[in-house]
Parts: structure tokens; sequence; C-alpha cells
């Protein structure tokens, strides 16, 4: 053993030398380390030993494989919803900005990503891949619907490299702090904001200090003593079980470094080009629809230049097309304005589209943002009437709706209508068939028809937990122990389960196989990217019937 350990010492003196040098030399070199099980179980339980000698340290961020990801449902037939893949594949823009603020920050460690889902990094994969990069701390990021993708992974982790510190983030450990600090798979987690958080983490780490005191950072030793109950936090959703990590200019932060994911193609059914770059230009969303489960609702803009400035890199890269994935990208038509203007100033010339609210557009705006190449808009329309505009709290009105899809209509902007159904004040099969009506007689180019889901930590889930519809601790529960027969549930009030596939279906039938749609679509096409997509997209919907 002695012998043994006395050659790993000697690997490890190389790969010192090294540093400086290229960086793909690092995880070979330590590759051999991964070969030899016990040499790897006592150099990573003693981390001083391996930083004396090493000086730097590698770190993955993880988007974990989507295998295990919570089903909405299937019916008695078998068949389940279109996945968001059939959207399009995007890449993880919060792990990215995790990753490259630690990159800035802390440049004499190496950096890694993984995005399992894009790169089809399966499960029994990623054992090899961990074994190539050898890391000593790990990110993972997670929704709560694929925590037990995340469980997996830090579960290979244990196995491959014993020594390795794994952190969870993401939607799941601000949801559940709790409950994510107890899982024995992870050794830390941070909640909220991770950039900062993260960055001090592998810091503290590094240099050998204690984790305890990052703010947004927490152990199963450490997350008791910050419990709180019921207190409010205006910058978040509600109330916060423990002070979560909050960056209030959020400039300082750099964009995220697209050379990590630059050989993955992600893009867009909707897309004209197969390279598609998606960006923010703000964070957070003060809007208070009852279904939505954003955590953080203070708004905070990005400066317009940093964002040309992001937007020149990217074109650099070889990205033409950019998708603004803002929480609430128009929060007014002035802030569209700004953004339009700041393009005209750069003299950028690209091909770009957003989410956003009806109540955030001005014809004279979207003439504009026409003109600079605004190409598509993804409004959140939700439902066909008043009542049920009033009822989710949308803070706008079905003139407002038509209106404004009247305005792109007149400018040659393309939409997608983002509709639900399955919602408490459709009583009916009628009612939900009406409300598609209205969708339909909007004219939108697209259409993204979902059942509402009743996340936790929103209104409309206190709402249904009144009603006796679903429990109050459900999800915190499932969240301790995990299993795969768990299921999102819906506002079954009125319809059943059943009743909601049959017309989830019947609703994607009578929008996308109108002929008068089909006609419209085929004339309307202006890359081969965009028929393939449509055709992908046509084939999938053909299936689901």
């Amino acid at each position: 053993m002695a012998a043994e350990v006395t050659r790993a010492c000697s690997i490890i003196g190389k790969t010192r030398k090294n540093k400086g040098k290229s960086r793909q030399k690092v995880p070979n070199e330590r590759q051999l380390l991964c070969e030899k099980p016990r040499i790897l179980a006592i150099i990573s339980g003693c981390r001083q030993f391996r930083f004396i000698f090493e000086g730097i340290m590698n770190i993955l961020l993880i988007n974990p494989p989507g295998e295990n990801v919570v089903a909405e449902f299937q019916d008695s037939k078998g068949k389940g919803f279109l996945e968001v893949d059939d959207f399009g594949k995007f890449p993880p823009l919060g792990a990215l900005y995790v990753l490259s603020y630690a990159e800035k920050y802390l440049p004499d460690h190496h950096f890694y990503f993984l995005d399992c889902v894009a790169e089809k990094i399966s499960h029994a994969d990623l054992p090899e891949r961990l074994a190539e990069i050898a890391p000593d701390i790990i990110g993972v990021t997670s929704f709560t619907i694929s925590l037990m993708d995340a469980i997996k992974v830090a579960e290979a982790a244990r196995d491959v490299v014993p020594g390795a510190h794994l952190c969870l983030g993401g939607h799941h450990a601000t949801d559940f702090p709790l409950e994510a600090a107890k899982l024995d798979e992870f050794d830390s987690i941070v909640v909220g904001e991770g950039e900062q958080a993260f960055a001090s983490l592998i810091e503290n780490i590094a240099t050998g200090k204690e984790i305890t005191g990052i703010a947004g950072v927490y152990t199963r030793d450490t997350i008791e003593a910050h419990a709180r109950l019921n207190v409010r936090d205006p910058r978040f959703r509600g109330s916060m079980p423990v002070p979560p990590a909050y960056i209030e200019d959020i400039d300082i932060l750099p964009p995220p470094d697209r050379h990590h994911v630059a050989h993955i193609n992600y893009h867009s059914v909707v897309g004209m080009d197969a390279r598609l770059a998606t960006m923010i230009t703000s964070r957070g969303c003060p809007c208070k629809c009852t279904f939505c489960n954003v955590p953080c609702k203070q708004y905070r803009p990005r400066n317009l230049g940093l964002v040309m400035d992001e937007i020149e890199e990217c074109r650099r890269m070889g990205y033409r097309e950019f998708h603004f994935y803002d929480d609430l990208f128009n929060i007014t038509s002035r802030r569209l304005e700004e953004f339009c203007l700041a393009l005209k100033e750069r003299n950028l010339s690209v091909v770009w589209d957003f989410r956003g609210r009806v109540t955030g557009v001005t014809r004279e705006s979207l003439a504009l943002a026409k003109s600079l190449g605004l190409r598509l808009i993804f409004f959140g329309v939700e439902t066909g009437s008043d009542e049920g505009l009033r009822l989710l709290n949308k803070g706008c009105s079905i003139a407002q709706i038509r209106q404004a899809f009247q305005w792109c209509r007149e400018l040659g902007i393309k939409t997608v209508a983002d509709f639900m159904i399955g919602l408490p004040h459709e009583k009916s099969v009628d009612d939900v068939r009406e409300n598609i009506d209205f969708l339909i007689s909007l004219r939108p180019d697209y259409a993204q028809i979902g059942i509402m889901n009743l996340y936790p930590h929103t209104e409309i889930y206190s709402q249904a937990v009144e009603k006796g519809l679903v429990e109050l601790n459900r999800w915190s529960e499932w969240a301790k122990n995990p299993t795969r027969d768990f299921r999102v549930e819906h506002w079954t009030e009125f319809l059943s389960e059943e009743e909601l596939v049959r017309l989830h279906r019947e609703s994607y039938r009578r929008f996308y196989f109108r002929l008068s749609y089909i006609m419209r679509s085929i004339v309307g096409l202006r890359s081969f990217h965009e028929f393939k997509s449509k055709v992908t997209g046509a084939l999938k919907l053909l299936i689901l019937q």
C-alpha cells in the first residue's frame, strides 16, 4: 500500500508541475487514480493532503439525466403528454451562471460542466465521465421533479470519487431546504441565488475553512439552527424556511460561459436557426399569478450595455438567433423600447424572441422591435375568459390579449400562446372547449397547451388543499424519500384526470390539425430548420393521438 501511495503522490506532483499548461492533461493523469480505488479512498479522505501537493481542484457542475423525472400522469392506455424537449432543448442558464462566477473569481481551479440531458449522458454513462474529470467538488442542479435523478448522480459520485464534496442547488434546494439538507447523498445545499454562495463554498473548502456562515449554504448539521417559521421575505415567494442567498446587483455577474456548452446544439422547435442562444436581461417577476412558483419575486433589470456585450460575444461564437428567457422580459413597454434602442445603437443585426405579457406591449414598441429583428413572442394567455383571468390573478383582460395578438399579426410578428386547461373555473367539458375556441380565435402561430399542475408554494395549491383535492405536505413528505410512483396532481373538482388527458389531446388536435392552420404554416416557412422542427412536432402530435 505504501508503494501505491508513493506512486499516487508522484502522479499528483506531475499534475502540479503541469499547472498552467493544457487543462486536458489534468483529467487524464488523475484518471489513473480512479483506476486505483484504494489509493483514491485514502487521498479523497484527506483533502488537505491533496491540496498541499496539488494546489488546485477540479470543480464539476452537473445537470442530471432526465430518466426519473416526476410524470404528470398517464391515462389508462399508457399514453402521456408532450415532453419539454418536444418544444426544444435549452441550456440550464442558472447552472452556467454559477459556474461562470466561480470561474471568474477562482481562476486557479479547473471547471467542468456536464449537461446530461442535452449530451444524452445516461446514469449508466456517468461513472466513466466522473472518472475522467475526477472532481473534488460536484454541484448538482435540480428541480423537485428531477430530484431522483440528482440523487442517482450523487450515488454514482460516491462510488467513483468518494472524497468529493457534493452540493445540491437549483429550485429544489430553494423550495425544500429543510428536506434537501438532510438527504444523505449530499454534503451541502445552496438555497436561493447560488453564484456567490457556491464560489464561497469552493474557496472555503480549498483553504480548509468551515463552510458554516456562508449565506445560503447549509448542511444537515446546520440547517435546523437557521430554520424559521412563517418569516416572509418580500424578495421571494411567500415565507422561506431558511434565509436564502440573494444578489441585489445582478450586473456583478459575468455572463454564462458558453464555451462549456459550445459543442451542444440547443434549439427551439419554433426557431429558425439550429444554433440558438438563450439569455436573460433581468431576474425576478413581481406578478402574483396564482399558479406560478417562480421563487424570486424581486424584479432586477440588467444594464442593457452589458446585455449588448453578451449578444456581441455570442455572435462571435456563431450564434445568430436569441431567445430571451426572463421570467418577465417586458415588465413595461418602455423596457422593451429601451432594449430595442440599445440594439440599434450597437447596430446589432440579430433574430430574437422573448417571453412576455400582453400588458407590456404597445403597437409602437412592437413596430420598433420588429424593425430590429423581433421574430416571435411567447405570451402567457392561460385561459379564455375574464373570470378565469381574474381567478388566476393574471392582471390583464381578454380585450388586452386580443389587441396584442392583433398588433402582432398586423406587424408580421409570430406568436406563441401559452394556454392551460383543467382550471378551477372550468366546470365541464364544454367550458374547456369554449376556452380552446378562444385560443383558436386569437390565431397564434403556435400554441403550448398544458394541464395546470398543482405545484407546491403556489396560491392555487393552497386553494386545492382547502378543497381537499391535495394533501398539504404531500410534496415535502415525498422530498424526504422520493419514489418513482409519485405524480403531479391536477384540479379534479369537476373533471377527472382521464377527462383532462382526453381534452388535452383533443385541444392539440383541434389547434394544429385545422386545414387553414396547416396551409398558413406551410406558406410561412422561412428555413429548413423551421420546416424540420414543424414536421418533427407534427409527428409527435400524431403519435399521441
